[in-house]
């Protein structure tokens, strides 16, 4: 850090301290970071995320977006039932593709495999006629007949982030901060 530097420190010509985003940069980080990924985040859930992203670096706010990212193929990965859907992933009864159910089962109806099931039961292969949930995982797709193009992921949604966040902390210490600051008041000038 710059306190560590030896006094060559003093020939550089300016020594600013940048702080940390507040929660408007940090607004802007996640939607930059974001991209045009398609997602179901309001104006409300971006400043949500952003209020619990304090203390967190730029840094810390792109590995947050790109963990948030993967959710929805982890969603994909872990799925028991997919359910028919628009090109969007919005469930449709007999939708031309494939999203993972958020429950497992999708609802009381859904056949569930028990330990008495053969490897080629057909109860697990049929949809359940009151949901259209099909019993597969993700692998299980080619052998069903379904391609990798009709699979869609679920859109980027706030339970992504909230999830990602219960794992997630920032890489500067608020101690660390303070001694930014003191240097900056001893040394450099303010940004």
């Amino acid at each position: 850090m710059s306190w560590q530097l030896t006094t060559s420190t003093f020939r550089f010509e300016k020594r600013i301290y940048i702080p940390l985003p507040d929660i408007e940069a940090r607004k802007v980080m996640l939607g930059i970071h974001l991209g045009d990924t398609p997602n179901e985040l309001s104006d409300s859930n971006f400043t949500a995320i952003a209020e619990k992203t304090e203390g967190c670096s730029g840094s810390d706010i792109s590995v947050l977006v790109r963990d948030a990212l993967m959710e929805p193929l982890r969603k994909c990965q872990q799925a028991q039932f997919f359910t028919p859907c628009d090109d969007k992933a919005h469930p449709v009864r007999n939708g031309p593709f494939l999203t993972p159910c958020e429950d497992d089962p999708p609802c009381a109806y859904c056949h569930m495999k028990l330990s008495t099931c053969r490897p080629k039961c057909p109860e697990c292969k049929a949809p359940c006629q009151r949901c259209g949930a099909l019993r597969m995982r993700l692998y299980d797709l080619p052998e069903r007949g379904y391609s990798d193009e009709k699979l869609r992921p679920p859109m980027i949604s706030m339970s992504d982030f909230t999830r990602v966040l219960e794992h997630s902390t920032a890489t500067v210490a608020s101690d660390e901060l303070n001694r930014f600051v003191k240097w900056t008041q001893e040394f450099g000038q303010e940004g």
